[in-house]
């Protein structure tokens, strides 16, 4: 079978398993009632003061190298600082949200989610690569590595949108459970790499030589990275998910972006969200960042695209 019969099937799966109106109508209205998500996941909260999440006695970490490491390499990491409990309750809602039938980023309806994103770990990083006063903008999505052979996540890529390329941007990718070769781990072609110039070019729709695909290939680094830690980049890093082999359990990791001080956000970038103080955005804000992910994300997980009129009808008001 051809990989233009593959796609056609894939398309008219997704359009088989498209949600009636009726059933559109009823997920918005589960969507809106707080209730409803604590139901699935009691022992998760949603509110906006933000209560204390407890994070793994480790060392005082200086920053600088990962903070240079971006600036020279466009990438860095950051030690474990989720300990296990933290990440079992992030998984468990994980779990809890797939099982209701939901795609898995709406778990960022809860508390825990806006939490580990402002850990001293998180935090500390962000001063050291972007400065003081860096803000978190709205884009937020939970990735899934399904335990199948030949599974993965995202292709090449750079973030941002309208930002695309810009150094003054961080997204920072959370790993919740263990990220290794064998199941799809991250991979980037590193700035000071010889090739990385040629993704500067219109990479996606150009055609490069053979000895340039052999260069960005031999250029590719694997990003291993252990559950509870962090990897950042900036969004002039083309990266993308290795392909797993099979077996285990599925890879889960959290993205966010975040911008500098003092930079003006693009207007997809809009309302952008105070990283320190003692409040989180509130319900209403959480759904409307979720929804804006799946309209903006589901070309990346055609899975998501059954859910794209669940989002717009969010985004539309209130249900």
């Amino acid at each position: 079978m051809d990989a233009l019969s593959r796609r056609a099937i894939a398309e008219q799966l997704l359009v088989d398993h498209q949600l009636d109106p009726a059933a559109v109508g009823e997920r918005a209205r589960c969507c809106a009632l707080p209730g409803y998500w604590t139901s699935l996941c009691p022992g998760m909260s949603i509110g906006t003061a933000a209560p204390a999440l407890d994070e793994m006695t480790l060392p005082a970490v200086s920053w600088t190298g990962a903070a240079r490491q971006i600036r020279d390499e466009g990438y860095g990491a950051a030690a474990v600082f989720l300990p296990p409990p933290v990440l079992a309750r992030l998984n468990g809602a994980i779990d809890a949200v797939s099982a209701a039938g939901w795609p898995s980023t709406f778990a960022w309806v809860f508390d825990d989610f806006w939490l580990a994103a402002r850990t001293a770990a998180v935090r500390g990083l962000l001063d050291a690569s972007l400065g003081p006063g860096a803000r978190q903008v709205p884009h937020v999505w939970v990735h899934v590595v399904p335990a199948v052979a030949g599974a993965r996540g995202w292709g090449p890529h750079k973030d941002g949108g309208l930002a695309r390329g810009s150094r003054a941007h961080l997204s920072i990718w959370i790993a919740l459970t263990e990220a290794s070769v064998d199941n799809g781990c991250m991979y980037v072609v590193p700035r000071s790499a010889a090739s990385a110039p040629l993704v500067d070019r219109d990479w996606s729709n150009d055609v490069i030589s053979m000895a340039d695909a052999v260069g960005l290939l031999s250029s590719a680094r694997a990003l291993p990275a252990a559950a509870g830690s962090a990897l950042a980049w900036d969004f002039d890093l083309l990266h993308w998910s290795g392909v797993r082999t099979g077996g285990g359990a599925a890879r889960r990791s959290l993205s966010l972006e975040f911008i500098g001080a003092g930079i003006n956000p693009s207007p997809d970038e809009h309302p952008l969200i105070t990283c320190g103080g003692d409040s989180l955005p509130t319900f209403a804000e959480r759904l409307t960042y979720v929804a804006e992910g799946i309209v903006q994300y589901c070309k990346h997980e055609p899975g998501a695209q059954r859910f794209r009129p669940v989002a717009e009808r969010l985004l539309r008001g209130p249900v």
